[in-house]
């Protein structure tokens, strides 16, 4: 069951019920733009939590709180060496650090704190992928979302409390002199030591040791006793620092979530204080590609290649040649990619669309076939297959191809249009009606097949269906020619009006085509008859 969208449309409260009360499994990742978090739900109940920017390990944590001491954390972290299979709260138990009840104890509170902070987040957006646990090295436990869910809402109205009392997390802070003097509990004095004139409250919360609640009320007592308060002159930022591992699993997070923006953001981060990190120059070249910048993208690609010569940099760099034309050097960077990874059947593939592009119709083919003999699933070779046979006037083999294709992927519509396409070309009109009628069938709403059936129809002067199916074509993805033959078809039907409102709207889009303008000056001089 897929399940996501905004926050601001359904809470996370509601969504974690939905969830736990249907006794799903899986992974429920939350953003608010900053932050990532996820929550890990196995039948029903939460057995896990942890925000990507904010995640203790658990011997840091059971030492943060007490529980147990450095000397003993690294001596159960030394016999973790020797037994990786085993968990840490494992060795800690078997050890007799800490009884089991304890480490759950311990480890509850952590995962309702986490969750708590994630109750705060009112705007961004949350998604359900089924079935994705916690890898194994987490220490997992079960919790009852009512209770929580319960607890949580206590803590919001606590929350909500002091919430318009705290500027605005984007805010910087720095302490008064006099602060010095006064007795700071060890909690605050942590929290103090963070705040340095040139980070936000932001960047405090992020690298506190407390929860967010916790952190929040320390900063709200600061302010509150005038301890803390906004720099008459902001001091110059500092370049970023931190772990760049959590720089990394945030923009992934944000990534994978589509959050382009967000990770971008993340990512320069990571090359603030490494400017040659491969992978952060890598992701940043694919978030360009999905702004449609290719230019851009090849500037980031390269540079990640010359740091790391992986395939997957190379097969993107090849796409980005692809995309603006470039066809021998796509060829050349998808044949080192081929090189590094001989069976990676999506980088053949690009080199066969490379070679296709750039005319080499026959080493296109042989990549080809060489797909479908080892992987007959992928669609593309079916799609180029019978392209080059056309090109080569071979029509009755590109024919068999896409049968063949009809015939194994019977739900992708687009081989029923191409076979129908052909079989116009080569005087089949019958065949070629029935095979758009098919395709349509399957997909009611491809507009490809509509304007291609519309078409057919228009030629064949059956201009009551071709109307129909050009209708069906929303109005902004009509082109000027489509506009132009519903005019002709208003005409035929005797209604002049709208006739010179289609061809008006094709002439804007096409001004220089003068059968347009011919038209609308026939109908300008009869009147509208």
């Amino acid at each position: 069951m897929a399940i996501k969208g905004s926050l601001s449309e359904a809470s996370l409260p509601d969504v974690i019920q939905l969830l736990t009360y249907s006794g799903k499994s899986g992974c429920l990742s939350v953003t608010d733009g900053r932050n990532f978090g996820n929550i890990f739900i196995k039948d029903g109940s939460i057995i896990y939590a942890t925000i990507l920017n904010k995640k203790q390990r658990l011997g840091d944590i059971l030492v943060l709180k007490k529980t147990i001491d450095n000397e003993t954390l690294s001596r159960a972290l030394e016999v973790q060496k020797s037994a990786k299979k085993k968990r840490l709260g494992e060795i800690l138990i078997e050890i007799g650090a800490l009884t089991k009840d304890v480490l759950e104890k311990e480890l509850k509170g952590q995962i309702e704190q986490t969750i708590f902070t994630m109750l705060t987040w009112e705007t961004g957006y949350f998604n359900f992928e089924a079935d994705l646990l916690p890898s194994h090295e987490e220490y997992t436990v079960q919790l009852s979302s009512q209770e929580l869910l319960l607890e949580g809402a206590r803590q919001i109205d606590e929350w909500r409390q002091i919430e318009n009392k705290i500027p605005s997390f984007e805010t910087v802070l720095v302490c008064k002199g006099e602060s010095i003097d006064i007795p700071l509990t060890t909690e605050e004095k942590q929290v103090i030591e963070l705040i340095d004139g040139s980070r936000s409250i932001d960047d405090v919360l992020k690298l506190s040791k407390f929860d967010f609640f916790e952190t929040c009320r320390i900063i709200y007592g600061l302010l509150s006793a005038a301890l803390l308060e906004k720099p008459e002159k902001p001091l110059q930022s500092k370049k970023t620092t931190g772990d760049i591992s959590e720089y990394k699993n945030l923009g992934f997070a944000f990534y994978k979530t589509e959050m382009f923006e967000e990770a971008e953001r993340e990512y320069k981060k990571v090359l603030d204080i490494d400017d040659k990190n491969a992978e952060a120059l890598f992701y940043l070249g694919l978030i360009e590609l999905t702004h449609g910048d290719f230019a851009a993208a090849r500037d980031k690609l390269l540079k990640a290649l010359a740091q790391d010569m992986r395939a997957s940099v190379l097969t993107n760099l090849g796409y980005v040649y692809l995309k603006l034309e470039l066809y021998d050097e796509a060829v050349d960077y998808l044949n080192q990619a081929v090189e590094l990874a001989p069976e990676n059947m999506k980088v053949k593939t690009n080199l066969a669309i490379a070679f296709y592009k750039k005319g080499a119709f026959d080493k296109a083919s042989t990549i080809f076939r060489d797909i479908i003999d080892k992987t007959p699933e992928i669609i593309t070779p079916y799609i180029y297959l019978p392209l080059i046979h056309l090109k080569k006037g071979a029509s009755e083999a590109s024919a068999q191809l896409l049968s063949d294709a009809i015939d194994r992927f019977p739900r992708f519509p687009i081989f029923k249009n191409n076979l129908a396409v052909l079989y116009e070309s080569i005087d089949k009109p019958g065949d070629a009606e029935k095979l758009y009628r098919q395709a349509l069938e399957t997909n009611p709403g491809d507009e490809v097949v509509c304007q291609n059936l519309a078409d057919f129809y228009y030629e064949a002067q059956i201009l009551g269906a071709a109307k129909e199916l050009y209708e069906k074509i929303p109005d902004e993805n009509r082109d000027w020619q489509i506009l132009f033959k519903l005019g002709n078809i208003s005409l035929r039907q005797g209604n002049s009006g709208s006739a010179m409102d289609f061809w008006q709207r094709a002439q804007q889009l096409n001004p220089s085509e003068e059968i347009i303008a011919r038209n609308i000056k026939v109908l300008k001089k009869s009147g509208g008859k």
